[in-house]
């Protein structure tokens, strides 16, 4: 294995310690909807994540997944092949607080099966050592309070075994524990993609899972999908970028789907309920929530423009290290790409490669993806620390944020790549954090993954807003019907916009798209 560019870090972390698990699977159709015949049954699956091993703050672990096999009581075997031969790239850091549509499977029998087999490959993790010491197995070593990426040779097909039933259109998530996958003995890192009788890299669970916040022949939510838009009448394709590789979704609009104007408010000036086209056009970048069916189709839950085509070369990504002596510099860990249309300087770059970006002289006032949810009304004071702002004064360890590349050198060795950037946008973050106080519209965590550059004690707010899960504005939730009952002392997972202001003084500091209890 190899470790590329580490990124010191500005404070001394301490390390972390979280542990989860969703529940194993029930004998059962799980899908909340009816599939008719014999041979008629159709099966969808997602693949999610949890449990972060303690002391490494994860930022991204890419993976291949080719295929998922399932296995009949009689010892038949089905297996879908994901995305063709390309397979499917999926970020397990992100799938923490968010699911990745794997496929359906048509024509399935009804009856019993014994397992479910996934395969993996190309592993890439992207990690804070908060241990207190280097990492030595590694080429270079990772050293303490640094972030590190390592590629690691291993592959794997885990075997889950099970008892569940196929009696109508139904839906397996696939649970990948983080923890069990990555082992940390003394100094050396090793990463192990098999399933033994004590320790589960992959386990499985029926969909919906109890307070999944979704109606009868809903199965999951896929949220924030990214990419480029096809749009035919109130069908909508969404196709990621070969280098992102997480394939395509065509999903269909109804007079539910909420419109979010863009981040500049230049693409969807008026939003209107249910009209796609008034805000959503081929060719743009859009992130898209959509409803995953019990009969494998998708609804368009929630639907926002982010770049306007003809596309410019952007690159989102989680901030590892800010320029203490410069104020137009940082550098941060690639978890999505959107080269250019024509002519794009990024196409070498990879998810979770490491980017060095220096803001241009003629930056632009930065912007925020507020996702509908209003930040901007009722919190006006925090929503300006970022919005607006220049410099890196405004940044913080940890935030997500999508930057346009003016220029891109590439990376040499251990030099990662540099680029100029004229424009940021305050995107997502994702994390699993310990629950310290239950309550809402307001909860409070602690615990925060080491790249954050916080100690373990610190505690912070965390936002949400509340409403009926679907429309305009609102949290969605996933394991929990409200935060005022999650269950203090476990791990949550949070997709949030994370503001601070220079003194890291601001409550709340998170505003929640996404709260999810496992």
């Amino acid at each position: 294995m190899k470790s590329y560019k580490a990124f010191p870090f500005l404070t001394l972390l301490a390390c972390i310690s979280l542990c989860s698990c969703y529940h194993q699977f029930s004998t059962g159709s799980g899908g909340g909807g009816g599939g008719g015949g014999s041979n008629s049954n159709k099966v969808s699956f997602v693949l999610v994540a949890d449990t972060p091993p303690a002391n490494l703050g994860l930022i991204s672990f890419r993976v291949n997944i080719s295929s998922v096999t399932l296995t009949s009581s009689s010892g038949t075997q089905t297996t879908l092949t994901v995305n063709g031969a390309s397979g499917l790239t999926v970020d397990l850091v992100r799938l923490q607080s968010d699911s990745a549509f794997l496929g359906t499977l048509s024509n399935m029998p009804t009856g019993g099966i014994s397992s479910i087999t996934i395969s993996f490959s190309n592993p890439q993790l992207a990690f804070f050592n908060g241990t207190g010491a280097a990492i030595t197995n590694l080429n270079p070593q990772c050293l303490a309070n640094t972030v590190c990426t390592v590629t690691f040779p291993a592959v794997g097909a885990p075997i889950i075994t099970t008892s569940a039933t196929i009696n109508g259109n139904t839906g397996f998530g696939i649970d990948f524990n983080l923890a069990n996958a990555l082992t940390l003995t003394g100094a050396s890192l090793t990463l192990d993609l098999t399933n033994t009788t004590t320790t589960k890299v992959v386990s499985a669970f029926t969909l919906p899972r109890t307070n999944s916040n979704l109606a009868t022949g809903q199965l999951d939510l896929i949220e924030d999908f990214t990419g480029v838009v096809t749009l035919s009448n109130s069908n909508v394709a969404i196709a990621s970028n070969s280098n992102v590789g997480r394939g395509s979704i065509t999903a269909t609009a109804n007079s539910s789907t909420v419109l979010d104007a863009d981040p500049s408010g230049t693409l969807c000036k008026t939003p209107a309920q249910g009209s796609v086209s008034t805000c959503v056009s081929n060719n743009q970048v859009a992130s898209m929530d959509a409803i995953l069916n019990s009969d494998g189709t998708f609804t368009i839950r929630e639907i926002e423009p982010l770049l306007a085509s003809p596309v410019v070369d952007t690159v989102e990504g989680t901030i590892a290290s800010i320029n203490a002596n410069n104020q137009t510099q940082f550098s941060l860990l690639a978890t999505d790409l959107f080269p250019a249309a024509q002519n794009s300087l990024i196409g070498n770059l990879h998810l979770g490669d490491p980017l060095t970006v220096n803001l241009s002289t003629s930056v632009k006032p930065f912007l925020i993806d507020t996702k509908g949810l209003p930040v901007a009304s009722q919190f006006a004071g925090n929503f300006g620390s970022f919005s607006g702002a220049t410099n890196t004064t405004a940044l913080h360890l940890g935030q997500a944020v999508a930057v346009h590349i003016t220029s891109f050198t590439a990376a040499t060795g251990t030099t990662a790549a540099a680029s100029n950037a004229d424009t940021v946008t305050l995107r997502w973050s994702r994390f699993v954090s310990t629950a310290s106080i239950a309550s809402s519209p307001a909860f409070t965590v602690s615990s925060l993954p080491g790249y954050f550059g916080f100690t373990q004690a610190s505690t912070f707010q965390i936002e949400s807003f509340g409403g009926t899960q679907g429309t305009v504005g609102v949290t969605n939730l996933d394991g929990v019907t409200s935060t005022g009952n999650l269950t203090p002392g476990n791990p949550v997972a949070v997709r949030a916009l994370f503001i601070e202001d220079t003194g890291n003084t601001l409550n709340p500091a998170f505003f929640a798209a996404k709260v999810r209890q496992h």
